[in-house]
């Protein structure tokens, strides 16, 4: 009969739980099979005969030996065999620990926008569906819009007395004779152009401002923070309801004590009809003041499962998001149009000063002239640019205004897929009514609970790998974005934000996902499994394999575990081969023989 031992790769070693079982077990069959071995050997010795036995070799025993002075275990092939012994190899390693996590996918905040119309009016064309994919810029909507058909007609308006000035500016450069010039338009000059610089400057400051809150609101939406507030003030709403209700069944309850007593005074003649009608009409009040904080109470919670949705769907996030990017565009179309003005002031300025220098005389018709048509020019450019706001070329309309109306295009400010739609031909819709939802899921956050005993190994920018049971061969890549600054007081858990990369758009918002997590702090240097060692005493020790069928125990220095591996820092080089299951085994083995070679000493 051929025997082998098992010898096991370096790679995955099994739960210390199941390998102490594993050893129980190979101890117990090991002693059945000595028990057996030795019972049969004891009934052959009795029957064989005497030329039998000496025709069989003596087998080699389990003995102690030494090995450059230290002591070793030397097992027999039969007990080799029973131990059912594994080893791995010892071997240079990265050590990283890692946490498995399982979390649910999201759309992000910044790939995620509610689509409104910049002016109110009503729908007449709505080109794209749910589930339609759009580019960034595409057509998805026309709005009729009464505004726009004002901003139209105030463009043209402008574009008209802009024309008018410019002909009367001409007419009176021809009629324009020769007289004194005062310095009274170079004052009036710098006075408007140190006005238009100041107005710039603000804007200047404005924009700043404006970019700093969109920076912030979108770091409070990323943190969740926009949309908890609405749901913390509905739970403290809702637990305050509960309390009501509670204080009024006490109060009922008291009040039906206090009826009862009088009702039994009254009986008696003790108490006043007065005292009774009044010991009735607190209990009645008492019994509506308990329905009425029970209506409330119900309120509150109603109100608080509209809020934990809004939260869910992260609809307040993206209105506080889309409301500060909007006023950072005003407030830049304002200074873009502050800049013109400051432009046409300094141009101004510097006509004055130059004919004041030369001494060339200009008519105040002819200056007025002049600073009427700045003005007009100065009115049109404004009016164009809340053409631009509002999406459409100047002078594009003034066929739809001849017919009386002016259409606002709604174009897709990135490209996505359109996961709702709230609009039908022919609905009025205002600046805040969301006529579609577009995500694009390029990237999608998976939030994860990991516990406060493990939040050390978990840092913002830790490299992740994600693992969706859709697609169980594929990896998906990411960092960990957020980590959360509040512990469940329920759960004991933080919410943990992983960006993960999602090219093809595989992951679903919805979906559940695996999410492993590096620490980024990693050991470099050998390493064996958990299982390899053991405690004796204050010392760790293990075995390693130096030949067939001998094992030296070695004392041992180790590093911190991470996972089912820990790092030798002395007592192993690499290449040795250390028993990770049947290791007891030989401890006590060795402990039994060194004791009986005491006791013969």
């Amino acid at each position: 009969m051929y025997y082998q031992i098992k010898y096991k790769s370096p790679g995955r070693v099994p739960e210390p739980a199941l390998l102490q079982e594993l050893t129980h077990a190979a101890l117990a069959s090991a002693a059945a099979a000595l028990i057996a071995v030795g019972l049969a050997g004891c009934s052959a010795s009795r029957s064989a005969a005497p030329a039998a036995r000496a025709a069989t070799p003596p087998s080699a025993s389990t003995r102690l030996i030494s090995i450059n002075d230290r002591p070793a275990l030397e097992l027999d092939p039969a007990s080799l065999r029973l131990a059912g012994l594994s080893t791995v190899t010892a071997g240079v390693q990265d050590l990283r620990e890692t946490l498995q996590l399982t979390g649910q996918i999201a759309a992000t905040d910044s790939n995620t926008v509610q689509v409104t119309s910049r002016l109110p009016g009503k729908i007449v064309q709505a080109l794209v569906s749910v589930g339609s994919r759009v580019q960034k810029g595409q057509l998805i909507a026309s709005v009729d819009s009464v505004d726009l058909t004002q901003a139209e007609a105030a463009y043209q308006t402008a574009l008209s007395h802009e024309r008018l000035t410019y002909d009367q500016l001409e007419q009176q450069r021809k009629l324009a004779g020769y007289g004194a010039l005062s310095e009274q338009p170079i004052e009036d000059a710098k006075r408007a152009y140190a006005a238009a610089q100041a107005a710039a400057a603000s804007d200047v400051a404005q924009i700043g401002l404006d970019r700093t809150t969109l920076a912030n609101t979108r770091q409070l939406v990323n943190m969740g923070e926009i949309t908890r507030k609405p749901v913390e003030d509905a739970q403290n709403a809702f637990a305050q309801a509960q309390s009501a209700r509670i204080q009024a069944e006490v109060t009922e309850r008291n009040d039906k004590t206090t009826l009862d007593r009088a009702q039994t005074l009254f009986d008696a003649g003790i108490f006043s009809k007065q005292q009774l009608e009044d010991a009735q009409t607190a209990y009645s009040n008492a019994v509506a003041a308990v329905t009425q904080s029970s209506t409330q109470e119900k309120l509150a919670n109603e109100e608080l499962s509209r809020q934990r949705s809004i939260f869910q769907k992260n609809l307040n996030g993206s209105s506080s998001l889309q409301g500060a990017q909007s006023k950072l565009q005003q407030d830049e179309h304002t200074y873009q149009n502050d800049l013109t003005t400051q432009s046409v002031t300094r141009t101004e300025l510097a006509r004055a000063e130059a004919v004041h220098r030369s001494g060339i005389p200009v008519s105040q018709a002819l200056q007025q002239a002049e600073d009427a048509y700045d003005e007009a020019r100065i009115a049109l450019q404004g009016a164009a640019g809340t053409l631009k706001l509002y999406g459409v070329t100047p002078g594009q309309g003034i066929a739809q205004l001849q017919n009386g109306h002016v259409i606002i295009p709604v174009a897709a400010p990135l490209s996505g897929i359109v996961v709702a739609r709230n609009m039908v031909v022919g609905q009025m819709a205002d600046t805040s009514t969301p006529l579609v939802k577009i995500e694009n899921l390029n990237q999608v956050y998976v939030d994860a609970q990991v516990f406060e005993k493990d939040l050390a190994s978990v840092a913002v920018g830790d490299p992740i790998q994600a693992h969706a049971s859709a697609f169980p061969d594929r990896v998906f890549t990411g960092r960990v974005a957020y980590v959360g600054d509040e512990v469940d007081p329920d759960t004991r858990t933080i919410t943990v934000r992983t960006e993960v990369a999602n090219p093809d758009w595989a992951l679903r918002p919805g979906m559940f996902a695996s999410v492993l997590i590096g620490s980024g702090a990693g050991v470099r240097g050998v390493a064996i499994p958990s299982s390899a060692v053991l405690q004796e005493g204050n010392s760790q020790v293990v075995y390693v394999q130096v030949s067939p069928r001998v094992f030296v125990k070695r004392v041992v220095k180790l590093g911190d575990a991470v996972g089912g591996s820990v790092p030798v820092l002395s007592g192993v080089a690499p290449g040795d081969r250390v028993v990770v299951n049947g290791n007891v085994l030989l401890e006590t083995e060795q402990s039994k023989l060194a004791s009986e070679k005491g006791s013969a000493a």
